[in-house]
């Protein structure tokens, strides 16, 4: 029943409203109050917004162009070349993939892989368990609510962050398990051995932006709650995981996916030129 109801409302859902004819892109909102689209829209291809205009495009809401005009401005990460994400976080270069498959030797496949060792080795150099999303951190609202942000390795990311911090989110290595498997289960099980781990699973996050080092080992807060939509995605990568890729499996059964899959298979380029590179993502 629930599945049925789903299924209704994914199928009654107009993408074409949102389609900025000018730009031929999907905007980020439409304004009820002035009937008008927000012009600003969702333009990068290393983003989770990929996954609406993949959807709107198969449902024929959206043309297939508009998946061509998604940004695809590289940078280099340790000599492997990735594309570049609005915020740098692992949750744009892999929640998509929950649902959509990655195939090797693609555009997409590459920049997943490589934002996944680029995340390994900045928490390396910290000394804290990887897995850098949008999250809650440490920090209190007059209400007594944590309060949210979009995490990111700096280099990787196009917006430039004014709130310096380091928050570790375990549903980010959650996603990462369709990557690097033994490397997730064995980040997993350090944070379990740190005391993530509470009565409905792992914890929102831990925030280390303004700990102290204990014993040469930083120290951090843990942050006390539990989002659904974070442990939603946790169950999806654990049900990919363990089931043979099954949420992939069925949304590729659909028809209108699989008349549009051919997109996922672009191919990645062949050299990123230093000089290409935005200035601030190179630095």
């Amino acid at each position: 029943m629930v599945a049925a109801d789903a299924g209704k409302l994914a199928d009654e859902m107009d993408f074409e409203f949102l389609l900025n004819r000018r730009r031929k892109l999907m905007s980020v909102g439409f304004s009820v109050e002035s009937k008008r689209l927000h012009p600003a829209c969702y333009d990068l291809l290393g983003t989770e917004s990929r996954t609406a205009v993949f959807v709107a495009i198969a449902k024929e809401d959206m043309p297939q162009e508009s998946w061509f005009l998604l940004g695809r401005a590289h940078t280099l990460d340790s000599g492997r070349p990735v594309l570049l994400s609005w915020t740098g976080t692992l949750f744009e270069y892999l929640m998509p993939a929950l649902w959509m498959r990655s195939y090797s030797n693609t555009l997409l496949e590459r920049s997943r892989v490589a934002a996944v060792r680029a995340q390994q080795a900045y928490a390396r150099r910290k000394g804290v368990p990887w897995g850098i999303s949008e999250s809650a951190y440490f920090k209190l609202d007059e209400t007594g609510n944590y309060q949210y942000h979009a995490f990111g390795l700096p280099h990787l990311a196009m917006r430039k962050d004014e709130l310096n911090g380091l928050v570790i989110s375990p549903y980010s290595t959650f996603l990462t398990l369709s990557v690097d498997p033994s490397g997730a289960l064995e980040n997993l099980r350090r944070m379990a051995k740190l005391g993530w781990f509470g009565s409905y699973g792992f914890y929102e996050a831990a925030d280390y932006s303004s700990a102290r080092r204990r014993f040469w080992r930083p120290t951090s807060k843990l942050v006390r709650c539990w989002m659904t939509h974070h442990q939603g995605m946790s169950l999806l990568a654990l049900a990919n995981f363990l089931k043979g890729n099954v949420v992939q499996r069925w949304f590729h059964s659909n028809r209108r996916v699989q008349a549009t899959e051919l997109l996922l298979h672009e191919k990645p380029v062949a050299h990123v030129r230093r000089k290409d590179m935005p200035r601030r993502a190179a630095a």
